[in-house]
Formats: C-alpha cells, sequence, structure tokens
C-alpha cells in the first residue's frame, strides 16, 4: 500500500509539472510569436528618444508645461473632491493641497522656464542626497560589489553638485536630455528584450522537434 501511494504521488507531482510546463511553453509561445512587435516599439523608442534628446530645450519646455497641465487638473480634482465629501474630517486638507497644486501648475504654466529651474533644482537636491547617503551607506555595510554602488553614489554626488551649480545653463536642457537618454534606454531594453524572445523560440522549437524526432 505504502509503494503505491508513493507512485501516485509522484504521479501526482509529474502531472503538476507537466501542466506547469505546458502553461510556462504556451506563455512563452504568445510572447515570442509577438517579438517583432516589441521590437519595433524599441525602435520607436530609441527614434523618440534622439528626437528629445536633439531637441533638449524644446523637450524641457514641452515636459514642464505638461506638468504644469497635471498639476492644475489633479488640483482642481481635488478642490471639486473635497466639496463633494461635505463634512469629511480632511476637508481643509484636501482643499489646500488642491488650490497648492493649481497654483503652482499656473505659476509653471504662466512661466515655463522658471519652473524648468525649479524643477532642475529639485532633481540636483535629490541627487545630492541621495548619492551622499549611497556613498556613505556602500563604505558602511560593505556588501557585495559594494564598490560599484561607491562610484554610483559619488556619480550621483558630483552629478547634483554640477546641476546646482551651473542650474542658470543646465536648466534649460537637463530635464530634456535625461527624458532623451531614458527613451533611448527604455527601447534599447526592449530591443534587447525582444531579440532574446526571438532566439528562445528558436531554441524551443528546435527541442520540440528533437523531442518529436526521439
Amino acid at each position: 500500500m505504502h509503494g503505491w501511494g508513493q507512485k501516485g504521488f509522484d504521479m501526482s507531482h509529474e502531472n503538476i509539472f507537466d501542466l506547469a510546463r505546458d502553461t510556462v511553453r504556451g506563455g512563452l509561445a504568445e510572447l515570442t510569436g509577438r517579438w517583432g512587435w516589441y521590437f519595433a516599439l524599441g525602435v520607436f523608442l530609441v527614434i523618440l528618444g534622439f528626437i528629445a534628446t536633439s531637441g533638449a530645450v524644446a523637450t524641457t519646455l514641452l515636459s514642464t508645461v505638461v506638468l504644469g497641465w497635471i498639476l492644475l487638473g489633479s488640483g482642481a480634482g481635488l478642490v471639486l473632491l473635497s466639496f463633494l465629501t461635505g463634512r469629511w474630517s480632511g476637508f481643509l486638507l484636501a482643499l489646500a493641497a488642491g488650490i497648492l497644486s493649481i497654483i503652482a501648475g499656473i505659476q509653471i504654466l504662466s512661466y515655463p522656464v522658471s519652473g524648468a529651474v525649479a524643477i532642475n533644482m529639485i532633481i540636483g537636491t535629490m541627487l545630492l542626497v541621495a548619492g551622499t547617503f549611497r556613498a556613505i551607506a556602500s563604505i558602511a555595510m560593505r556588501f557585495p560589489n559594494w564598490g560599484w554602488a561607491l562610484v554610483s553614489g559619488i556619480a550621483a554626488f558630483a552629478l547634483g553638485i554640477m546641476l546646482l551649480r551651473n542650474w542658470q545653463t543646465t536648466s534649460l536642457y537637463f530635464l530634456g536630455l535625461a527624458i532623451g537618454i531614458d527613451l533611448i534606454f527604455h527601447g534599447i531594453s526592449w530591443m534587447s528584450f525582444s531579440l532574446g524572445l526571438h532566439r528562445l523560440a528558436g531554441a524551443l522549437g528546435t527541442r520540440e522537434s528533437e523531442r518529436r524526432a526521439a
């Protein structure tokens, strides 16, 4: 009886593994069948990234204006929500946050260059603080490959210093340049992902053919 129970237990595990393997293979087959679309998406993002980088000033101003509209819309939504909720205990807090968001949105839309300068200063300060913390933490903790974290922290600190010291010149192009570079790397990652799927599809097809031949 014990042998039959053990055999049934092994067979049930084999069925579970077969089902999981078939599910994973089906999902991979669906993904690999669309690898060309992922590759096209990557190419599109890379092209957008080069356009954004070549027109960094225009990209900076456009992104600043978009942020202004987002703040304006979210502020109006918060004000409306605060009145619709009636006697909600957080009425004044939501109303104040909505009004401040509307004021910030109007200011950014009225003075996009000043808005770009403010965003540049915020990013510079964040890089300064994050770089300092990352460098100190890597030295103190000495985790595996901590040297890369130290280099990353030093680079972030140096970039923050550069942004804060040269904000008069960097404010007009840094945000657009950062967006463009991010789009380029994002596109490259999608292209690499699609090519990996394509290679995986070839490998799965070869193994399936060999299994059927056997």
